[in-house]
């Protein structure tokens, strides 16, 4: 019988509890005997064995009565080279180290007002601001200030803190972010649970086992199944109390282990792909890559989202190589999540890790998102920001121009904004805007390469430029945790499996770069006062965003990269003038200047023209475009209004109000006087951005330009 013509099941599989029995469901077509292994302890050897029946769908059944709750269990799979026994691929929680599945009662996983705690709600889109975070890193500096070090349990701790600024979960609420996105969190192998060297018992854990299962190592105690169940609820209902979302860290793409993996002994070779030679394919570059448009494999995938959302009350998923996770299974399980969370977030990797079997009209890259949901990292962005992820490759940051276009782009949201500029989305949430992730060089270590002879004032600089070209352009930022406060990994560029004295989070240092935080905190809140750099669709941000080119104001716009929001109906100004200069000089805006960026608003709307966004396949042989085409763009930013004759302004009319510079966020916008002031200075290698109006012109005021 060939992989298409088994029997495939609607049934629930797994271990389904209650408390006068339990009924397991494993599904193994392939095979003809398997049989349940039931234990009492973790890892006694008493066993029970009970035989399960196997119907036409495939799926080998058995009930057993009583109250199994913390029991564990395994099957006994009659194969052709003996018998193997297995974990379930559905569990919901394990012995120390994944070597029995777990039976739990779960009412008795909730903390105390579970069922009824406070979720927030809103953030959505484009609103959101993504905070990512690994689970051990978070807490186990030495001087974290947090108890429950390594441990899910360090995200319920309040008032913490080093050298009199906050840390752990008071720190991220204090930061502004909305969502915390947690690394992994579902059991995997690349660590010993039971092992206590906890500076080097290490792992980003992007190395699944039990999909739908905690993991061990950050539980107080690994042994017992309930601990890390309940634990890993405390963390979440209290990052939820604390007005944070959370998003899980999802690795479908591949597992841990190949042959001999739960999935492979149960189903020989159905969820793996595999190449005409029989061999596994390696789209993932970890030896394997879940089959997700099996019809079984998308079953479980499925499954196990809407189980962490439910169980779990997770908000959202972030997709590790989302390339090779089929579109039509990211299709199917937005909409079954929709149901269960209209406000749930969905957000992946446009790429692989390797070739793949998977036919690439299946495939997610950058452009297959268009309008279905959910976003995608925008590495064109990325590395227009910074340059190369660990070489020396200089970004736009350092002066280099020849990113200046793809960062026009960026700010844009990467939607096809007109012909000069023409991204990849055809929403600006579809774009998620980072500098870095856990991946590759983290920013701080990334410019020590970049700028070996920079000091520490010129580096905090590049951070910030960085930072402000992340939070003032449309799109949904994304940071990792720490990069708020210049936090670095020693240079080292792939720390997965660094001991944590590389990885954790050194919170000394947000003391030390205290002004450097309150600015990051600033962008945020200033992102936040601010709607028009959160602007929603296409023709929002033609309307509203126009850059001021070079030739229209020559030199003086030669490396920096200026232009105009204009204000929403119930904005009490007419734009915010934004101007980045990465240069090593001084730009200078003139009063006229500005009241030339008023007046465009007066400029009538141009005519609809057609413009297409690029779709990106991006694969080991490099990148390829394919357009296509959006029916309905403008090709310049379109006015407030059909005006034929602009109106006359004098400069005792004008408002020009200073809301951010190289301090950061003023929480007194400052005014200037246009009459006095004729010239208004960036300074170098920094961003301004402010708030210009002018005054209503009084009847018997006499027209003066």
């Amino acid at each position: 019988m060939t992989i298409k013509e088994l029997p495939i099941s609607e049934k629930q599989l797994g271990a389904q509890y209650s408390k006068a029995s339990t009924t397991f469901n494993v599904w193994a077509p392939t095979h003809n005997k398997i049989s349940l292994a039931l234990y009492d302890t973790e890892k006694g050897l008493f066993r029970s064995l009970f035989p399960m029946a196997k119907a036409t769908d495939g799926v080998f059944s058995t009930c057993i009565e009583g109250d199994l709750h913390g029991y564990f269990y395994t099957y006994l799979v009659d194969g052709p080279s003996g018998i193997s026994e297995v974990t379930d691929p559905y569990s919901i929680t394990s012995s120390a180290n994944s070597l029995r599945s777990g039976i739990l009662d779960p009412e008795k996983t909730h903390p105390e007002n579970w069922e009824n705690h406070s979720r927030p709600r809103g953030s959505l889109g484009c609103d959101a601001v993504l905070y990512e975070v690994h689970v051990k890193d978070f807490s186990g500096h030495p001087y974290s200030g947090i108890k429950n070090k390594g441990k899910f349990l360090a995200f319920t701790e309040n008032g913490t803190s080093v050298q009199n600024t906050k840390t752990g979960l008071d720190h991220i609420v204090e930061l502004g972010v909305t969502h915390v996105h947690l690394m992994p969190v579902y059991d995997f192998l690349s660590v010993d649970e039971e092992i206590e060297n906890f500076d080097g018992n290490y792992n980003w854990g992007y190395d699944p086992e039990l999909y739908n299962a905690p993991e061990g190592s950050y539980a107080s105690t690994p042994h017992d199944p309930l601990v890390r169940v309940k634990e890993l609820k405390s963390a979440i209902q209290a990052l939820h109390e604390n007005g944070l979302k959370v998003v899980l860290d999802v690795v479908y793409n591949h597992t841990y282990q190949t042959k001999t993996s739960n999935f492979n002994i149960l189903v020989p070779n159905y969820y793996y792909r595999m190449t005409e030679d029989g061999n596994f394919s390696n789209g993932s570059g970890c030896g394997n890559e879940f089959a997700s448009d099996n019809p079984m494999g998308r079953k479980f995938i499925i499954d196990s989202l809407l189980y962490w959302a439910t169980e779990y009350k997770v908000d959202g998923f972030r997709f590790d190589l989302m390339a090779l996770i089929d579109k039509e299974t990211i299709k199917l399980a937005r909409e079954a999540l929709l149901k269960v969370d209209p406000e749930i977030i969905l957000y992946g990797e446009p790429w692989m890790g390797g070739l793949s079997t998977l036919p690439e009209s299946m495939r997610i890259y950058k452009g297959v998102q268009c309008n279905q949901g959910y976003a995608l990292f925008n590495d064109d962005f990325r590395d227009a920001i910074k340059g190369d992820n660990d070489g020396t490759g200089k970004g736009y940051i350092h002066g280099n121009l020849d990113m200046k276009h793809r960062i026009h782009t960026g700010i844009v949201g990467s939607i096809p904004y007109d012909q000069n500029y023409i991204g990849f989305t055809t929403q600006p949430c579809e774009s998620i805007n980072y500098f870095n992730s856990h991946d590759n060089l983290i920013l701080a270590d990334k410019l020590k390469v970049t700028s070996p002879d920079a000091n520490e004032e010129q580096l905090i600089k590049l951070n910030k430029m960085a930072f402000n070209l992340l939070f003032l352009s449309q799109g949904t930022p994304f940071i990792h945790a720490g990069n708020e406060f210049m936090r670095d990994k020693f240079g080292y560029h792939n720390s997965y499996n660094a001991p944590l004295s590389i990885n954790a989070i050194d919170w000394e240092l947000k003391a030390k770069h205290i002004e450097f935080y309150n600015y990051v905190k600033g962008l945020i809140q200033l992102r936040k006062d601010y709607s028009c750099f959160r602007l929603k669709s296409i023709l929002d941000i033609q309307k509203r965003v126009h850059f001021i080119e070079e030739n229209d104001f020559a030199e003086a716009f030669k490396d920096a990269i200026v232009y105009i929001i204009k204000e929403d109906a119930n904005d009490d100004y007419d734009c915010l003038l934004v101007a980045h200069n990465p240069g090593n000089d001084p730009l200078l805006l003139s009063v006229h200047q500005m009241k030339d960026a008023i007046l465009d608003f007066y400029i009538p709307e141009p005519e609809h023209e057609p413009t297409k966004v690029q779709k990106h396949h991006k694969t080991a042989h490099g990148k390829h475009h394919e357009a296509l085409e959006h029916p309905k763009t403008v090709k310049h930013t379109s006015a407030k209004g059909h005006i034929s004759q602009k109106p006359e302004i004098s400069n005792d009319r004008l408002k020009i109000d200073l809301l951010f510079d190289e301090r950061g966020y003023l929480e007194i916008s400052e005014s200037l006087d246009p009459i006095n002031h004729h010239v208004v200075r960036v300074a170098p290698n920094a961003s301004v951005v402010y708030k210009l109006g002018h005054k209503p012109k009084v009847a018997s005021e006499p027209s003066v330009k």
